[in-house]
C-alpha cells in the first residue's frame, strides 16, 4: 500500500510525537519513500499583537519551575475581546502556515510530509485557552478543520495522565495537563477518523504500530 503523502502525528505533550515522527520518516526513507518533517504547533504572526495585548491585560500566567524552566498559561476566557479576536487571528496564521508549509510542498512541489502536531492540536490549545469544551463545534473551529487536506492521515498518540506526567519534569507541574488529555479524548470521540494509538507502550512498539497503519502490516515487515 502506497503511504499517504501527508501524515500528521498529534497528541498531548509527553506522548513522543517528535520522536515518532522522526522515526517514521527514517523508516519510510528506508522503504524508498522520501518524506520531509514539518513542525506545525505554533504559528504566531497576525496573532502576535493580540498575544501582547493579552499579556498586558494580565491574561497570561508564567509559572517558573524549580529548574528554571517556564510554563505559560493563557486565560483568554476572562476577556470577551481576546476570546473573540485571538481564534480568528490564529486561524489566519494557520492559513498562512498551511499555504507555505503544506499546500505548496504537497500540490506544487509534490513532496511527501510528516507533521509533528497539526490543526487538531491547535483546536485543543484553543479549547483550553478559552475554557470552552464546545469550541470545536464553533464556526471558527470549522474553518480550521476545512484547512485539513482530504487525503491526510492523522494519528493520535494518547496515554493516561499518570504515565505522561512522569516522562518529563515540566509535565509534573503542568496544572492543565490532565484537562488537556481529557480534551484529546473528547476530540477522539468527535472525530472518529483519527487513528488512535496507546503511547504508554515502549517507543519501538508504538513505532511499529504507526508503520503498520501507514504502509500496511505486510509491507512494514520488508
Amino acid at each position: 500500500m502506497d503511504p499517504p503523502r501527508l501524515i500528521c502525528i498529534i497528541g498531548p505533550d509527553g506522548t513522543g510525537k517528535t520522536t515518532q515522527a522522526k522515526m517514521l520518516i527514517e523508516k519510510l526513507r528506508e522503504m524508498g519513500y522520501e518524506y520531509e518533517y514539518r513542525w506545525m504547533r505554533f504559528h504566531h504572526f497576525i496573532s502576535l499583537p493580540v498575544l501582547a495585548l493579552a499579556r498586558l491585560m494580565g491574561l497570561t500566567e508564567i509559572q517558573t519551575l524549580p529548574d528554571g524552566r517556564k510554563i505559560g498559561y493563557h486565560h483568554f476566557y476572562r476577556s470577551k475581546l481576546i476570546s473573540t479576536v485571538y481564534p480568528i487571528t490564529l486561524y489566519l496564521d494557520m492559513l498562512l502556515a498551511m499555504i507555505f508549509k503544506i499546500y505548496i510542498p504537497l500540490k506544487v512541489q509534490r513532496k511527501r510530509l510528516v507533521c509533528d502536531r497539526f490543526i487538531y492540536d491547535t483546536l485543543v490549545d484553543l479549547t483550553i485557552d478559552l475554557d470552552n469544551i464546545e469550541f470545536d463545534n464553533s464556526k471558527t473551529a470549522k474553518k480550521f478543520l476545512k484547512l485539513i487536506p482530504r487525503d491526510c492521515l492523522t494519528i493520535l498518540l494518547i496515554a493516561p495522565y499518570e504515565k505522561i506526567k512522569e516522562r518529563r519534569e515540566d509535565l509534573k507541574f503542568d496544572k492543565y495537563l490532565r484537562k488537556r488529555i481529557e480534551t484529546y479524548m473528547e476530540l477522539k470521540k468527535r472525530f472518529p477518523q483519527l487513528v488512535t494509538i496507546d503511547a504508554s507502550s515502549e517507543v519501538e512498539k508504538v513505532h511499529n504500530q504507526i508503520v503498520e497503519i501507514v504502509v500496511g502490516e505486510n509491507e512494514s515487515a520488508l
